[in-house]
């Protein structure tokens, strides 16, 4: 091997050598502790990467990105957002540790199967083993949540004034209600509707030929009133039929052509406390279990001994 051919060899050796160095730095650092567990750098940095681009989407449009320079308060709360996330993250798994709490890797797997998450890595540029870090770390939250809230309990009474003080959740709205079969077009519409005069079953015909969701449920769509959020033409000419009443012509909006069916008519009321008493606890008790365990986090929150390294 010549000399020149060695210095080259000599050279990418050293800047492979050098990249594994600064990777193994970066995953050495330490930006804080928390009860004398360690934050690293890097998973600080995978953290950071999910609060950035989940401001990105519900804030920016999805499209819009954060930038260095012109947006450095924003970033500066998301960096300090994500170490409180990372401080309360080791304060999780030092309670799985102390409550024998585990995380399988099939329940992660399972958690995984229903996420599009591959695509999010890549747009997020993060490691999949911090985010599969990042998904037992929730699946951990909420098996510490129903350990710490099993024995919550909700009294009658204190169902009762909860019920009393937010007795508007309960109220049932009014309206009336509605069934369609939706098709393509107006020839279809009417050869159905001519059916439906002579007698077929509707929610027969909505199986068979509506394209909407809604056919599964024989074209059933629930109640209607004025506020409701159907397109303007739909909605005008649903309200305006009578209980057991068809439209007489096909009803175009931008969806396509629909035939429409009047059912009951419900009136708005405010049911007893009787009726809806299972609701009731069990908003309650969600509610109870949720403050108890907010309570109990921070608490260990306040007492844990955290140290902020960053620079």
């Amino acid at each position: 091997m010549n000399r020149k051919i060695v210095l080259i060899v000599a050279l990418i050796m050293g800047l492979i050598l050098a990249g594994c160095n600064s990777g193994a730095q970066e995953q050495a650092k330490i930006i804080g502790e928390v009860n004398g567990d360690k934050i690293s750098q890097a998973e600080y940095d995978q953290h950071f990467k999910i609060l950035k681009i989940t401001y990105e989407q519900q804030f920016l449009g999805g499209s819009g990105k954060l930038d260095e320079s012109k947006d450095q308060e924003t970033i500066k709360k998301l960096k300090d957002q994500t170490f409180k996330e990372m401080v309360l993250q080791k304060i999780l798994w030092q309670q799985a540790k102390e409550r024998d709490i585990k995380i399988s890797d099939s329940e992660t797997d399972k958690i995984l199967k229903q996420q599009d998450y591959k695509k999010f890595l890549e747009e997020s540029g993060m490691e999949e083993k911090y985010f599969r870090q990042e998904m037992k770390t929730q699946i951990l939250y909420w098996k510490l949540h129903d350990k710490v809230t099993a024995k919550t309990t909700v009294s009658d009474e204190e169902a009762k004034a909860y019920y009393e003080e937010n007795i508007s959740k309960y109220n049932e709205e009014g309206g009336i209600q509605i069934s369609h079969i939706l098709v393509a077009t107006e020839k279809e519409a009417r050869d159905i509707l001519a059916k439906l005069n002579s007698g077929t079953d509707f929610a027969d015909m909505a199986r068979q030929y509506s394209t909407c969701p809604s056919k599964e449920r024989g074209g059933d769509l629930g109640l209607v009133n004025e506020g409701s959020n159907f397109v303007p033409e739909f909605q005008e000419a649903a309200l305006k039929l009578q209980p057991g009443e068809l439209t007489k012509d096909p009803v175009k909006t931008e969806h396509g052509y629909h035939i429409i069916k009047a059912g009951e008519k419900q009136e708005a009321r405010t049911p007893s406390f009787e009726e809806v008493k299972n609701s009731v606890i069990t908003d309650l008790k969600s509610e109870k279990k949720d403050k108890a365990y907010n309570d109990y986090l921070s608490n260990l929150y306040e007492k844990a001994e955290i140290k902020d390294l960053r620079k």
